[in-house]
């Protein structure tokens, strides 16, 4: 609860700040139960992620209110505080909280949109990709399906309906951006033809090195957090295919291993197998690492229907 002296945008306001939620024109804030959206203090310039509901045709003010950009929300009712909130308030709070997902949802569709045809007319502008690209010169990867511009490597991103939707731009460095606004959960770019088998990985170079070592198909999920999302469409699409899940080694002194964690939480959501390098680092990393010590990759022996890795 939240005191009410009775000027209800000074109230409001001071509600907010006790959660770190600063209006930066306080005087546009609606107190008519209609969802307003404003700059947050920390916002970038442009953007609009503070929001807030303000239903005041009650014994109590409920204010409903968050920030995109941090992930909260927050309710606040103005008046005594030793009272519990009622069902009607509880009930405005639940209306509150799903006019402002609908409202994001609406917003994220939008700015996915408009990023899809950004997307299609770079990748149709652009050239296709020099071998050597310093980013895939230091990977040991070939160009083959990826373009360039302005001297950005161009990875497609494609839905679960197949349609190019999203770019993961690498710059010379290695730095990786997706396109601002567009979808990311769930798209995939896929190296080769699916047959009997087919491989899931995280990154560009990685599924590069598994499909040549390997002669696999390779799915790109670009992330960790993806690969769950990706596992489940490629499942769908390809039933009968013996799918494994090519994590990255990442272990950490605490214990924990993020990239083989999010692989095995697919693998058990689809059926798939997980396979993981020997060393710390991704299937890239280890290829390297062989190759630099004059051998070969042994552990990338993958072939249909038999166990995955050694």
């Amino acid at each position: 609860m939240s005191r009410y002296t009775g000027n209800l945008l000074s109230d409001t306001l001071a509600a907010m700040r006790l959660h770190g939620i600063c209006p930066t024109e306080p005087s546009r804030l609606r107190l008519d139960g209609v969802l307003c959206r404003f700059h947050d203090e920390g916002d970038r310039r442009d953007k609009r992620n503070g929001w807030a509901i303000v239903y005041a045709d009650a014994e109590r003010p409920v204010v409903v209110f968050g920030s995109w950009r941090k992930g909260e929300q927050h309710t606040a009712v103005l008046g005594d505080a030793s009272r519990a909130m009622t069902a009607a308030e509880r009930e405005r709070q639940r209306l509150a909280i799903e006019q402002a997902q609908a409202a994001r949802d609406a917003e994220s569709r939008h700015r996915q949109r408009r990023a899809a045809v950004h997307a299609r007319d770079e990748w149709l502008a652009a050239r296709p990709a020099s071998p050597l690209h310093p980013y895939l010169q230091r990977k040991g990867v070939t160009a083959d399906g990826l373009r360039e511009s302005a001297g950005k490597l161009l990875v497609p991103m494609h839905d679960a309906g197949g349609q190019l939707v999203n770019l993961q731009r690498i710059r010379s460095d290695g730095e990786k951006r997706f396109l601002s606004g567009g979808a990311v959960k769930g798209c995939h770019c896929l190296i080769g033809t699916v047959g009997p088998a087919l491989l899931v990985a995280e990154g560009v170079a990685t599924a590069k090195t598994l499909h040549a070592e390997t002669g696999l198909p390779v799915a790109i999920a670009f992330s960790a957090g993806n690969l769950l999302a990706v596992t489940k469409i490629m499942r769908r699409r390809y039933p009968q295919a013996a799918i494994t899940i090519c994590a990255d080694n990442d272990a950490k002194p605490d214990g924990s291993n993020p990239g083989l964690e999010a692989a095995e939480l697919a693998a058990r959501a689809t059926g798939a197998r997980v396979a993981v390098p020997p060393i710390p680092g991704d299937f890239n990393d280890y290829a390297t690492t062989c190759a630099a010590q004059g051998g070969t990759p042994e552990a990338i022996e993958v072939k249909p229907n038999e166990p995955a890795f050694k």
